[in-house]
């Protein structure tokens, strides 16, 4: 699986019970791979300043994405090693769905100027950005 930032991954049991999918940022030079995940849920729509830190994927603009989805920026950054990244990837449990880079300028955008994310969380994603 190609690890490009915008790779978009489904991923099984991404907490107990629970799967998600999930936009990647791209990886640090320690071979960190950052993401965030990706909801349907729409309860942050009415609740700010968490509906100004949610990138929109237009409904029906992938395949895999059967209601209109919202990549969260104000959760905490997932940071997964890449050895274990591969290693979920050889059991099936993540896998490749797309690539959508479009949506990493918004997502810089919003991180340089969040109000929920850590300040280490802030710096370490627009690392990847400068």
């Amino acid at each position: 699986m190609r690890l490009d930032p915008g790779t978009i991954a489904y991923w099984r049991n991404f907490r107990p019970g629970s799967n998600k999918f999930v936009y990647l940022l791209g990886q640090t030079n320690d071979g960190v791979v950052l993401s965030f995940t990706i909801s349907s849920q729409t309860k942050y729509l009415g609740l700010y300043p968490h509906n100004q830190e949610m990138v929109e994927i237009p409904f029906r603009s992938t395949d895999f994405l059967d209601r209109p989805s919202y990549i969260q920026c104000f959760f905490e950054v997932e940071r997964t090693t890449l050895e274990d990244f591969r290693e979920l990837e050889r059991s099936g449990t993540i896998m490749y769905r797309g690539c959508r880079p479009e949506f990493l300028p918004q997502i810089a955008e919003i991180v340089g100027r969040s109000q929920l994310l850590t300040g280490y969380d802030q710096e370490t994603i627009m690392s990847l950005f400068c």
